[in-house]
């Protein structure tokens, strides 16, 4: 991937996965430079695999010759539930502690009396950062990224189909517990948005949302913005952003050029889409106006999966705090949220009302006053027509008054409905659907790593292995994926099921040996017998997990290293074949004149 694609870090001991840039993957292919487009967004793609396991089963298997078909079955098995018996314990922590911090605004008492009796406030403190670290170490092994403050600033500037006013209550969140959290992992904070202390949102896939229509009413809000409101911001100095370009601040992409002169994209990492939104499509008034009663076709790259945490300052009402007076810990999740859309999934929201809504009001009322006034100066005799008059337009207020109140309940209504339609899961159903998709995510990318190993009969590089694995995703399924192989290889080494070779080099271990080594492993989880041998047995399946760990992780250190030397040892490799192939064509050509002497002697 491209220096700026987010990858995970998955280093032995590592507290929290933190989301940090890969080098850059070298090409000898040559590269021209694609300048970037403004309406056109290039979405970093995610190491997120959006198939159901058997899908990558069924791949596996077709990788495979027909007489390993039964024994790769039987590989898949094994790591599937290796892998599901290694994450228990940390399964089990993860939803013990979410069940103490949430056990308030549950209404747990059997869990209330529990953190009121063995927890200090600072004790539950402590347990609430503990448990948001494994959240998101949990989230960034199911390949999930946090949203940047550049992407918050595109969802703030532009619109798409949510074009509510709104103002989120910032002073509604609970800032301590995030906060404690970032200062912990300073790491973590870099490129996030300004509110990280306040709420994280994650997401994970991209997609693409279209609508279709007139939309008038739309145009019309759209030009009293652009003739009225933007004006007059901009002249007491606070323009409002009207388009954003998501590509600011990435590096210019590069594609290969092939052997015929034509381009092509050189990875799968991003995926280019057009942006169409009403602003975009009619930049100016005199383009609203002549496409008024036009059919626009708008579009929006979307997330596929967002998923935001929270803690509110303060309890509900009618709800006990936690120790300390901490207010609930929420989890929600919402699906094909529109990027400039963003804001629509927030808590707390205040809904203002429209401009052209405030406009009607406002004449009205400057329309009442001025008359009001106009009859006070000019000392016109206050006749019933004129009482009568004054009192149309101070009802005209009070009813435009009431109409506005009328649109901000309307508008909730609709915020309400469409923010139900996004919904997915929250709270617990939430952390139980994330773990199995953790679990299910690791699974395919280590077997599908194996597969391709396996069926290449020869050692392959890191970059030939990925690069194989997206190919194999985007020809069978149409898929683009930014395939995570080191967090890939790495598991695979350490259950000695990929051997390294030449240091840069891998192979897959043989078939038969990887299941031998798997079954082993599956044997010796628990060890008791009757001969009185339990202790000596248990002895020796610790010093051997002991081992292995230190194998393990002497691995991961040499794979580490391996990674950031691989260009450079690749050139000075070809560094010296070069000066060889120089010292062979000197020696030719001083054997070439040697023999040319010998002749012209001996004629």
């Amino acid at each position: 991937p491209n220096e700026n694609v987010a990858t995970r870090d998955t280093r032995v001991g590592s507290s929290l996965c933190v989301f940090t840039p890969t080098p850059e993957r070298s090409r000898t292919m040559a590269t021209e430079v694609v300048e970037p487009n403004e309406n056109v967004a290039q979405i970093k793609n995610s190491a997120f695999i959006p198939l159901g396991m058997n899908f990558i089963k069924e791949l596996a298997l077709e990788l495979m010759p027909e007489t390993e078909k039964e024994g790769m079955n039987d590989f898949m098995r094994m790591v599937r539930l290796l892998f599901h018996f290694e994450y228990l314990d940390s399964r089990d922590k993860l939803k013990r502690n979410f069940d103490l911090v949430t056990a308030a605004q549950e209404q747990n008492d059997a869990l209330i009396a529990l953190t009121e009796t063995q927890l200090s406030p600072k004790e539950f403190a402590d347990l609430s950062v503990d448990f948001v670290t494994d959240f998101c170490s949990l989230m960034a092994d199911a390949n999930f990224s946090l949203l940047t403050q550049t992407e918050w600033e595109l969802a703030k500037a532009e619109d798409f189909m949510f074009n509510l006013p709104i103002e989120i209550a910032w002073d509604k969140f609970d800032k301590e517990l995030l906060g404690t959290l970032l200062r912990q992992n300073p790491a973590l904070s870099q490129g996030l948005t300004q509110f990280a202390d306040s709420a994280l949102l994650f997401k994970r896939g991209n997609g693409l949302a279209k609508a279709k229509g007139m939309f008038i009413a739309q145009k019309i809000d759209m030009l009293l913005e652009m003739l009225l409101m933007e004006p007059l911001l901009a002249f007491i100095g606070k323009p409002k952003p009207v388009i954003a370009d998501i590509n600011e601040g990435l590096p210019r992409r590069s594609a290969a050029v092939r052997e015929d002169g034509t381009m092509e994209e050189e990875r799968h990492d991003t995926t280019t889409i057009e942006r169409r939104t009403l602003r975009r499509l009619l930049p100016t008034p005199f383009a609203v106006l002549r496409h008024l009663l036009s059919t626009h076709e708008l579009q929006e790259p979307t997330f596929k999966e967002v998923v935001i945490l929270y803690r509110m300052a303060k309890p509900k009402d009618g709800c006990k705090p936690g120790p300390g007076g901490a207010g609930p810990l929420v989890l929600k999740s919402f699906h094909d949220i529109p990027m400039a859309d963003m804001e629509m999934i927030f808590p707390e929201i205040n809904i203002q009302v429209r401009f052209k809504d405030m406009l009607i009001n406002v004449s009205l009322a400057v329309v009442a006053l001025g008359t009001f006034l106009w009859t006070l100066i000019s000392g016109v005799e206050w006749s019933k027509e004129i009482i009568t008059l004054i009192s149309v337009l101070g009802g005209k207020v009070a009813q435009s008054a009431t109409a506005l109140m009328a649109a901000q309940t309307r508008y909730a209504g609709m915020m309400a409905k469409e923010i139900q339609q996004k919904s997915d899961n929250s709270q617990v159903g939430m952390l139980m659907h994330l773990m199995e998709s953790m679990e299910d995510q690791e699974c395919k990318e280590m077997i599908l790593s194996y597969c391709v190993l396996s069926a290449n009969g020869k050692s392959m590089t890191l970059k030939e292995i990925d690069t194989k694995c997206e190919t194999l995703l985007h020809k069978r399924f149409g898929l683009n994926v930014d395939f995570d192989v080191e967090g890939a290889v790495v598991k695979l080494l350490r259950e000695g099921l990929v051997e390294q070779r030449a240091g840069v080099l891998y192979t897959a271990t043989p078939l038969r040996q990887a299941l031998q080594r798997l079954d082993t492993k599956w044997d010796n989880l628990f060890s008791y017998t009757d001969d009185g041998g339990a202790a000596m047995q248990s002895s020796l399946v610790m010093q051997e997990e002991t081992a292995r760990k230190v194998r393990y992780q002497t691995v991961e250190a040499e794979l580490a290293r391996s990674l950031s030397k691989t260009d450079i040892e690749r050139a000075a490799v070809v560094g010296k074949l070069r000066e060889q192939q120089d010292e062979i064509t000197k020696r030719i050509k001083t054997l070439e004149g040697a023999m040319t002497s010998y002749k012209w002697r001996t004629g």
